[in-house]
């Protein structure tokens, strides 16, 4: 049968995800064997939405949110959720959508909006600081003017619609993906210094080789690359793309600090309705809408769907994309399409969520809320810790943040007790904290950034969910 398009639905852009990197505090260690994991409610967003996890700063959790028609803003909760705050409220010249998550490093955050000020034609996004108490807002760069836009791509001279989170490299410098633009529309990798001096566009991903009116964006090298980029021991960025490679599957690569180097690691392979229950499925998975874990001797990541079953896969690759492995294949009871990047855990083990999937807590049926799991490096011991049924939030994005051996954090796009998400504590001792589920009442300190949403929490009510995948 022909190959069936998979369309990575998003609201006129691309949304992103966060990668905080594992942050510990030394907590006592507590025995698991009999434990059953347990999730509670840090607190509940409304009239707000969030598309990526919270990093982790001075013992206080931040993260970003779309707010509605508003720009968005950065908030601020304790890991227990007694305190919640707005931090900065964005105004229009600072940019839309704060889609991309957090990266701390010295005094500041830093973080990306996808779009730019909307009252200028063809705005396409910035690189922003902050610090941490709400002062010192600061556009570090605005990505140049789209010149035009060709079947919902910019095309422009240095990157369009940034949707992932920043990281800091090795040499000082942060570095970061567009989900398009550049001179082909398909997407940029870029640097630049942390007070926003020597931007530079490292890489700029090729041109659409496939017919205009094929349903699939192919091209040498990837379209839309998504999650954030992961620096390797070997002098080497590595990355994804959702789309793109000669399957229009989308691609895993790597590039050096400088953008040379650049060699696709992996194509994924192209996809087929299965003759018994319509799925759309392949070998090794598609569209990867994460960004991938150093685990040392491979990196590992997800694809959001394909597979055996259409619902996904997990993955590790050798750095030099000699060796690729499906360490699983996701059949939707134990979750489906995930989209977050794994967290290497505390014990040498993947830690990650699914945004739809997950088991029924009677039944047996599935839930389709999203789940959290863990699986071993090599692909053994796969356990579903958590199947969401919406009470706690459903539909988790974004990276999970390990406090300590037994304790996690992370964020739900939907769901929870005000509707629009959450962010949410794991226990895999089974212990369970009482947050803030009061929909609207916060501790509002507001420091300078226009008018406050009247629930502090965000939820980008407006711009929908990004990065559910439907395939047809």
């Amino acid at each position: 049968m022909p190959s069936m398009p998979l369309i990575v639905s998003r609201p006129f852009f691309l949304l992103a995800r966060v990668v905080p990197a594992a942050l510990l505090l030394a907590l006592p260690s507590v025995s698991l064997a009999q434990a059953t994991p347990s999730v509670s409610t840090i607190f509940s967003f409304s009239g707000s939405q969030t598309n990526s996890g919270p990093i982790l700063v001075d013992g206080a959790l931040y993260g970003t949110a779309v707010t509605g028609s508003a720009p968005g803003l950065i908030y601020r909760t304790t890991v227990n959720g007694s305190s919640v705050q707005t931090i900065y409220q964005l105004k229009i010249e600072n940019g839309y959508t704060t889609t991309g998550g957090l990266l701390a490093s010295g005094e500041f955050l830093y973080g990306t909006t996808t779009l730019g000020d909307l009252r200028q034609t063809g705005t396409t996004g910035t690189v922003f600081r902050i610090k941490p108490d709400g002062s010192e807002f600061t556009t570090l760069h605005r990505f140049a003017t789209a010149t035009s836009i060709v079947n919902s791509r910019a095309l422009n001279a240095d990157g369009a619609y940034p949707e992932s989170e920043l990281i800091e490299g090795s040499d000082g410098f942060l570095y970061g993906v567009t989900s398009s633009g550049g001179p082909n529309g398909t997407g940029t990798v870029f640097k630049i210094a942390r007070d926003g001096s020597g931007f530079q566009s490292l890489y700029a991903f090729g041109a659409i080789t496939a017919d205009a009116t094929a349903s699939l964006n192919e091209n040498a090298d990837g379209v839309k690359p998504a999650g954030a980029l992961v620096e390797g021991a070997d002098g080497y960025f590595y990355g994804s793309t959702v789309d793109g490679g000669a399957n229009g599957r989308g691609t895993i690569f790597r590039l050096k600090f400088d953008g040379t180097g650049f060699q696709t690691l992996h194509v994924f392979s192209a996809m087929a309705a299965n003759s018994t229950n319509t799925a759309v499925v392949n070998g090794d998975g598609a569209a990867p809408a994460a960004g991938l874990a150093d685990g040392d001797e491979f990196l590992y990541g997800v694809a959001s769907v394909g597979g055996e079953t259409g619902n996904g896969t997990l993955f590790a690759i050798s750095p030099d994309g000699s060796t690729f492995t499906v360490l699983h294949h996701f059949d939707g009871l134990n979750g489906s399409q995930p989209l977050g990047t794994l967290l290497l855990g505390n014990d040498g083990r993947l830690y990650g969520t699914t945004s739809v999937g997950g088991a029924a807590a009677t039944g047996g049926t599935r839930s389709d809320s999203g789940t959290i799991f863990v699986i071993g490096r090599d692909g053994t011991g796969f356990t579903n810790l958590h199947s969401f049924d919406n009470t706690k939030g459903s539909s988790p994005i974004g990276r999970l943040l390990q406090l300590s051996d037994s304790v996690f954090f992370g964020a739900t796009t939907l769901g929870g007790n005000c509707g629009g998400g959450t962010v949410y504590r794991l226990s895999l001792a089974g212990d369970t904290v009482t947050g803030r589920t009061d929909c609207g009442r916060s501790d509002n300190n507001n420091n300078g950034g226009g008018s406050m949403a009247p629930a502090i929490l965000l939820l980008f009510g407006l711009l929908g969910f990004a990065r559910r995948l439907r395939a047809r």
